[in-house]
């Protein structure tokens, strides 16, 4: 005699704490995402590298952009090589904590490059303020 009858297992798959790891995925990628890029005024051919990393968008950074030809861009405006030390020394004055970025391009010389430093050196910057990163030819 069969007194007590097993009832049949359904199996579902609960759904909901599937939901909260996609929602916290979801607001921690959105959270992460960079909003505010940088716009460069000058076409600028950089090399990539694969073993130095950095992060982007420091709110008080500012990118001095060095073309092939010697063109200086600050903070996306086009500059001459006299305007240059007044612009960074009145940036200064505004805002102490300024870092300075340099980026050349591909093909800019080594001689434009070591006048935009000098550029620098004159508005009041010392070397080690400004990030510099030399890769030698492979």
């Amino acid at each position: 005699m069969n007194i007590y009858t097993r009832k049949p297992v359904i199996s579902s798959v609960n759904i909901v704490p599937m939901l909260d790891i996609l929602t916290i995925l979801l607001i921690f990628f959105i959270v992460q995402t960079e909003f505010k890029r940088q716009v460069s005024v000058l076409h600028l051919d950089v090399p990539r590298t694969d073993s130095l990393s950095g992060t982007e968008g420091d709110r008080n950074q500012v990118l001095l952009e060095i073309a092939a030809d010697g063109t200086l861009a600050l903070k996306g405006k086009i500059l001459t090589a006299a305007e240059l030390p007044t612009a960074i020394s009145s940036l200064l004055k505004e805002n102490p904590d300024t870092a300075i970025q340099v980026s050349a391009a591909e093909g800019a010389s080594m001689g434009n490059f070591i006048h935009a430093l000098d550029l620098l050196h004159e508005s009041g910057l010392h070397i080690d303020q400004v990030p510099v990163r030399i890769n030698p030819e492979r």
